[in-house]
C-alpha cells in the first residue's frame, strides 16, 4: 500500500541542529519522531479565550489585512 508523505525542510543554525539531535538522541526519538512529539504536545496545550476568538475570527475572514506586497503590512504594522 502506498503512503502519501510530504516532505518538510527547515533553516536552522548548527547550534540548533546540534542541541535537536542531542535532545533527540537522549530521549531515544529520531528527529522526526521529537518534532512530532512536540507539535502534538502544542496541539493539546488549552488556548485562552482570546486566542480562540482571534482563531475563529480568522476562519470567518473578520479582521484580515490584505497587503499587495510585504513593505506595506510592514508600513502598516509600523515596523
Amino acid at each position: 500500500m502506498s503512503v502519501n508523505t510530504k516532505r518538510y525542510t527547515m533553516d536552522i543554525t548548527n547550534k540548533e541542529h546540534k542541541r535537536i539531535s542531542t535532545t533527540a538522541s537522549l530521549l531515544g526519538l529520531t528527529m522526526k519522531d521529537l518534532f512530532l512529539l512536540s507539535v502534538e504536545e502544542f496541539t493539546h496545550k488549552k488556548l485562552n479565550k482570546t486566542t480562540m476568538k482571534a482563531f475563529e475570527d480568522a476562519d470567518l475572514g473578520k479582521g484580515l489585512h490584505k497587503f499587495n506586497t510585504l513593505q506595506e503590512m510592514f508600513d502598516d504594522l509600523g515596523i
